[in-house]
Formats: C-alpha cells, structure tokens, sequence
C-alpha cells in the first residue's frame, strides 16, 4: 500500500513537471519581458490574439529590415528558417492558443493586471503568445508581439529575441501601429 502511494506520488510530480516544462521557454521570454526589463509597468492577464493583430499567415509577418533605429542593424528572418519552420509559424498562428497568462508560470504575479482599460499613469503591456522556433542556425528564436499603453497612447510592436544563455537579445523590432 506505502508503495502504490508512494508510486501514485511520483506520477504525479512527473505530470506537473512535464507540464511546466511545457511551458517554460514561452514563459520564460514573457518573464523576461514582463518581470525583467519593465520594472515598473503592468502586464496584462490577456493574451494578444495574432490573428486580431492582422497576421494571419506567415506571409503577414515583417520578416526583414535593413538598418533599423536603435542600433539593431540588419536582420533577416527569412534566412533563418527553413520552409518546415514557416509552416511551423503559420499553424501557430491559426492555432488558439491561451486566451490569459497563466498565473503560475509568471514570476511577478504583483504586475499583473486585471482591470479591463486603462490605469492612470501607468504603462501596461500586452503580450502574443509567444511563437519559439529553432533557426537554421540552431540557435532558438522568440517572436512576440508587444502592446505598450499608457493611458490613450498605445503602440503595438513584433518583436524578435535570441535566446542566450541566461537572457533574451532583441535582435528584431518594427512598429505595427500607434495611436
């Protein structure tokens, strides 16, 4: 009897394990956003919808960008990914993922945000869901897009990291709108 207990225990650790660690590279780049680089920003419990944002296929995307602001240089997603990764990146952006953050997997649950509009003077940001992919290089990439509000001023921006070994590079970023 101890031992089918103690069996039924180990299951389930290794279920709980397996599930966060489904979740741990998506979370850890929203982690690092929303927890590491916006000290004093709030962050939204909705997910932004890709599809909602206008990009419905892959084609969709701004995958290019020669000499951007901000000391970014080139980049070329294209050159990075293969055709199965563009394909990878089309199903998710036609899959529904999760509609909230999930609360557990979010290292700063104090910043998150539930209120449905704008706080007074503060910033809020909104995340996608992120789409992580190995590039050509194999090197792992995120891509995200980012909601940044303050009050009546809103950008919203898609963004692309690499992933290092302790943090996350912007290496990619272009300003979809504003307002």
């Amino acid at each position: 009897m101890i031992l089918l207990k103690v069996i039924l225990a180990s299951l389930l650790l290794i279920g709980v394990t397996k599930t966060k660690k489904e979740y741990s590279k998506e979370y850890d780049l929203i982690n690092y956003l929303a927890c590491e680089t916006n000290e004093y920003a709030l962050v939204d419990e909705r997910f932004l919808s890709w599809e909602d944002s206008g990009f419905n296929s892959y084609s969709d995307l701004p995958t290019k960008n020669k000499n951007s602001v901000g000391g970014l240089g080139n980049f070329d997603l294209d050159s990075l990914l293969d055709e199965k990764d563009r394909r990878r990146i089309e199903h998710k952006l036609k899959s529904s993922s999760s509609l909230t953050i999930n609360i557990d997997y979010l290292t700063c649950k104090d910043k998150l945000n539930k209120t449905k509009g704008f706080v007074p003077k503060k910033t809020i940001y909104s995340y996608s869901y992120p789409i992580l992919l190995k590039g050509t290089n194999q090197e792992l990439y995120g891509i995200i897009l980012e909601q940044e509000t303050f009050e009546i001023n809103n950008e919203l921006k898609i963004k692309v990291f690499l992933k290092r070994s302790d943090s996350w590079e912007l290496v990619y970023e272009s300003l979809i709108a504003f307002s």
